[in-house]
This record gives C-alpha cells, structure tokens and sequence, in this order.
C-alpha cells in the first residue's frame, strides 16, 4: 500500500513540479536527426533480411552482432571519455552514423546488412555512452532521471520522424526500393546532425587528471545484475517479436507501422516517468515497469485480434518508458566527474553481456522450442527480477531503519 501511494503521488505532482533548468539542449538536435533511421531498423531489419533468405537464427545474428560491438567499443568509449573528453567521440560517433547509413543504402544481400550493424554498432556505442555522461556532468543528481529520458524523447521523435519518409516511400516503391533510399536520406541527416554538433556542441568535461574507477561493491553488483537481467531479457524477444506478427497475423509493412503506433509514447513520456523516479524513488518505478512488461511480453503469443496486440504492445511501450530512464540515471549517479565515462561504460558493458546472447537465443528457442518459447521466457525472467528488486529494497530500508534506532 505504502507503495501504491507513494507511486500515485509521483505521477500526480512530479511531472509538472519538478521542471528542471540545466538540461543540455544543444544536443536534443543532433540526436534527433540521428535517430532518423531507428524505426525503419526495428520494424523492417528482420522483414528485409528474411527477404534476402536469412533465416530467424541468422536475423538473431544481425541483432547479437550488434550487442556484440556495443560490447566490445563501450570499454574504449569510456575510457576515451575521461582522456580526451566528450566532444571529440560524439563528432567520431556520427561520422560513423553516415557511413552505417551509407552502407545500409547499398545493402543488396545479407553480407552488406552485417556491416552496416557493425557500423551501427560503433556509432550508438559512442553516442548513446557519451550522451549519458553529458548529462551525467550537466545535471544534478536529484533531476537527473528527467533528463535521461528526454534522450530517449529526441531519440524517439526522430525515429518516428525518419518512419514516416521510410513508410511513405514503402507506399510507392518495392521493399528493397524503399530501404535503400531511405538509409540514403538518413545518411544526410545523419551529416547534417555531424556538422551542428561540431558547430555547438561544448566540451563538459571537468578538468584534472582522470581518476581511479572506484571498486565493485555490493551495491554495485546489485545494480549491474538488475542491468544484465533487464538487458537479457528484452533481447530475447527483439528479433522475433515482429517475425511472430507476420508468421500469426500475417500482416504487411504498413499494417505493421500501425501496430507499433503505440511507440509514439516514446516520444513525450519517459521524461514525465523519470520525473516521477526522480521524486518517489527509481526503484519503485523500476518495479512497477517490469511488472507491466512481464505481463504484455508474456501474452503476445496468446492474442486473439491485431486490435488487442495494439493495446498490449501501448502497455509494453509505456512499460519500458518507466524503466529505461531510471536505469540510466542509476548508472550516472554512482560516478564522479574524473571517472564518469569509464564508470558508466563499466555498466553499459554489463548491459551488453546480458544483451549480446540474447537474441540468437530467441531465435533458436523460436525455431527449435515454441513460437512463444522466447516470450515465457522474457516474462518469466523479468517478473522474476521485479519481485527480487522490490525484496532487496525493502530488506535494505529496513535494515538501515533499524541501524538508526540502534545508533
């Protein structure tokens, strides 16, 4: 109950009360334009490969290679942060966004899909990372959840922003027409993207000499396990969630845009869910989101209409809005400005272990299980991990309450 409470506190008063004034605008731009690309790469990726013959375990590997080199750059990236500063990996990330989307333009069979993700790979590794410790620098603490998903706001808007010239497109040509054009145009953006940043995009960096990386204590376990379990099991399902809507309900390109239209919560709520994180405690938030997830994950196998799958997946949607930007603002808050970029990577490669299996086993456990094998499993898993972050916060409270009486 108190729980409850305390919730619908937050959600009433949180997102208007606590408006910030230290927000970093001078990057909402260049993330916007280029996250042009993103909705076309969630919902056509695997319908694209599949018509190039890639089978869903090979479709996994486009999503695992991806995980792969987010896996492999973020150490790097982290490290690069704190010696040479922010500005300079942003420039190198969007460089590497042009030629992804270069690539992905002249994607004629599946060799060509594999190197633009490992582009991609390297390009979000380093933005997204360096984004992150930005705001980690710029913000206080207590607002920083509000921030963080304001990133996911601006990301959002573009994605939708770049879907709809995609889907346009894909309403006048053929698939591979269209793909290949759009990622053309996403390519400008994406340089459009790279010369306003290089026109005003400051370094925040603090000056000094980087610091030592502070060593895992138990807390920090906890949360790098949270992170880990969170990332395995949203993989699991990434890449064969759109191929169970077209094996099912057999639906189209553009029936497919529809049933993801729930996605445009993305593009104004995490910043009023991280408020409410920022007020009533991102735990609780955390909690609650991975409820939600665990339950529309779970039914997306069972789902009697295409109507009630819109319905589910608006839930899913606002389920991870919740979730996402406390996350992030959990992550930061354990830095300090001489060791941000190598402390938050150290989380962002724990985020990517958990991540970098996970959609080869969705596609194995969909090829060679059940078709709603990689779904009880994601909702198992995440059930399973709310319940355990809600016992271990309030285990930790209650022992720190009865450490004050004694004291």
């Amino acid at each position: 109950m108190r729980w409850g409470k305390t919730f619908g506190k937050g959600i009433a008063h949180g997102s208007v009360a606590d408006q910030i004034s230290e927000e970093p605008a001078f990057l909402y731009r260049p993330i916007l334009l280029a996250s042009a690309s993103l909705g076309m790469l969630s919902i056509l990726l695997p319908i694209y490969a599949r018509q190039l013959g890639a089978s869903a375990t090979a479709i996994g590997g486009l999503f695992s290679v991806f995980t792969g080199v987010l896996l492999v750059v973020r150490p790097l990236t982290g490290w690069a942060l704190d010696h040479y500063g922010r500005r300079p990996l942003l420039l190198l990330a969007l460089t590497s966004y042009v030629a992804c989307m270069l690539v992905f333009g002249r994607s004629i069979d599946l060799p060509y899909l594999y190197a633009g993700r490992v582009l991609h790979g390297i390009g979000a590794a380093i933005m997204w990372l360096t984004l992150r410790t930005v705001v980690a620098d710029t913000v206080p603490d207590h607002h920083r959840a509000r921030t963080m998903g304001r990133l996911t706001e601006q990301g959002a808007r573009g994605s939708m922003f770049g879907a709809f010239f995609g889907f346009t497109l894909l309403g006048f040509l053929p698939l591979a027409a269209a793909w290949q054009w759009s990622f053309l145009g996403y390519a400008g953006l994406s340089l459009i993207a790279l010369v306003q940043t290089w026109r005003r995009v400051p370094e925040t960096k603090a000056d000094g000499q980087p610091g030592v990386v502070s060593p895992w204590d138990i807390s920090a376990i906890a949360l790098s396990a949270l992170v880990a379990v969170v990332a395995l099991a949203e993989a699991l399902i990434g890449p064969v969630f759109l191929i169970l809507l077209t094996d099912r309900f057999e639906l189209d390109p553009i029936m497919l845009g529809t049933v993801m239209a729930g996605g445009i919560l993305y593009a104004f709520l995490p910043s009023r869910t991280g408020a409410w994180g920022d007020r009533i405690g991102r735990y609780r938030v955390v909690v609650f989101g991975l409820a939600l997830a665990a339950f529309a994950n779970g039914s997306f196998p069972f789902l009697p209409s295409v109507w009630v799958l819109i319905l589910v997946y608006t839930v899913l949607v606002a389920a991870w809005c919740m979730v996402t930007p406390q996350l992030d603002a959990l992550i930061t808050s354990r830095t300090s400005p001489l060791n941000r970029g190598r402390t938050v990577a150290r989380y962002e490669f724990v985020r990517g272990a958990g991540a970098v299996c996970g959609p080869l086993v969705g596609g194995w456990l969909y090829d060679e299980w059940h078709v709603a094998a990689p779904f009880i499993t994601n909702s198992s898993l995440l059930l399973l991990t709310a319940v355990t972050t809600m016992v271990v916060v309030v285990y930790s409270r209650t022992k720190r309450a009865a450490g004050s009486k004694r004291s």
